[in-house]
């Protein structure tokens, strides 16, 4: 996939560099991104810290996955604007690009300056709903054109149950 322009700015700006790219990251980020946010529909909702970590832990795999497919890494910048990049890119609405960015405010200040006041269920519930939606967009919009790559037994990309695949 070709890298957007934007990119390439960041790029020329510092706040992202190029690197090459690791062959079936982007599978295993999409796949990790799933796996969080199972994970975070079976914690007990009353552990809403515990539930809004997995989710916002999965929503960075989707931002790994990004970068990972437009062969950057974040240099100067940091998550925040990588997190809103990906946001944009994802089309998000405004109010939910307003979420992840709080959400990533959330997280630094729970984890690093203060458990106060609490992450509120409601924090957790509307982050794995915006984890869910925007997992299958990501993995559309990232998704080779060769969709032989998905397993017809298990649907994962890669395969998880070990069945052989007939390649194109």
């Amino acid at each position: 996939m070709q890298r957007p322009i934007e990119y390439e700015n960041l790029i020329k700006t510092r706040a992202l560099e190029s690197v090459a790219p690791t062959p079936g990251a982007v599978e295993r980020y999409l796949l990790n991104a799933k796996n969080y946010l199972d994970s975070a529909k079976q914690i007990d909702q009353k552990l809403s810290l515990q539930v809004f970590t997995a989710a916002y832990e999965g929503y960075f795999q989707l931002v790994n996955a990004f970068l990972e497919c437009y062969q950057v890494r974040t240099k100067e910048s940091g998550r925040n604007l990588v997190i809103q990049k990906v946001a944009a890119d994802l089309k998000m609405s405004t109010i939910e690009q307003a979420s992840i960015i709080r959400a990533h405010e959330r997280r630094n200040s729970t984890s690093y300056r203060s458990p106060f006041p609490p992450v509120s269920a409601a924090e957790a519930a509307s982050l794995v709903a915006i984890l869910g939606k925007y997992l299958a967009v990501a993995t559309e919009m990232l998704r080779d054109d060769d969709s032989s790559d998905v397993c017809k037994k298990c649907g994962h990309i890669p395969c998880s149950c070990g069945s052989v695949r007939p390649r194109g």
